[in-house]
């Protein structure tokens, strides 16, 4: 199973007659790609930052090497509707405490690890994230992956909440957060090894990480 997600931001100048038909368009679209198998759609809510007014999230079939690029066929899916920020990642690492999850929040941060960072400091940091769990019960299912198409990010880090305050209150404002976590995102620490962020947030119908880890093995 191929794991995408995107950021996708609407065209200027489209017009539609509500925010329901833009997503019915939208899905329509996605769901002509060759070898899917599932599709989630969120809008965006406020507070989201360097992200788009939707995330996507797309499982597709498996591929062989001379598949054409997914990435490559969502953006042209999309072409003169929205723009595409979009990934396919390998998961490394995620748990579960809540697979059945429903009408919760599904939180998405991709991420860049500069060029100059060395390896143990991209192995310290993603052993932090996945730390993150230990200590905020908010965060009810997580996953951190590697980004395997050629783009602008190395990492997706994922998380699913009950409410939009175990958000934007315990994770974002932990103390394991700003004293642990922070340091390799600020480039006045030492340790600085992130240099650009995608931070979005949108509603979640039911667990996606519960619907791929069924089908997923972490990798080391």
């Amino acid at each position: 199973m191929q794991l995408e997600t995107a950021q996708i931001r609407m065209c200027a100048g489209i017009a539609v007659a509500d925010a329901r038909t833009q997503e019915q368009a939208l899905l329509s679209r996605v769901r002509g790609l060759p070898g899917i198998r599932h599709v989630a759609l969120g809008r965006n809510l406020a507070g989201s930052w360097g992200a788009g007014d939707y995330t996507l999230d797309l499982q597709f079939a498996p591929t062989s090497p001379d598949s054409p690029d997914q990435a490559a066929g969502l953006a042209a899916a999309l072409k003169g509707m929205a723009q595409v920020d979009s990934v396919t990642y390998r998961p490394i690492a995620g748990g579960l405490r809540a697979p059945q999850l429903c009408h919760g929040i599904w939180r998405t941060l991709m991420f860049r690890v500069r060029s100059e960072a060395p390896e143990w400091q991209v192995r310290s940091l993603e052993r932090d994230l996945l730390r993150m769990p230990d200590y905020m019960p908010g965060i009810r299912n997580w996953r951190l992956a590697r980004v395997l198409s050629p783009g602008a990010w190395t990492h997706v880090w994922q998380q699913e909440f009950a409410s939009v305050d175990d958000l934007l209150g315990e994770y974002l404002m932990h103390p394991f957060h700003w004293g642990r976590v922070d340091r390799w995102f600020d480039p006045e620490f030492p340790e600085w090894t992130v240099d650009a962020i995608s931070h979005a947030f949108c509603p979640l119908t039911t667990s996606l990480i519960a619907n791929h880890t069924s089908r997923e093995e972490y990798a080391p």
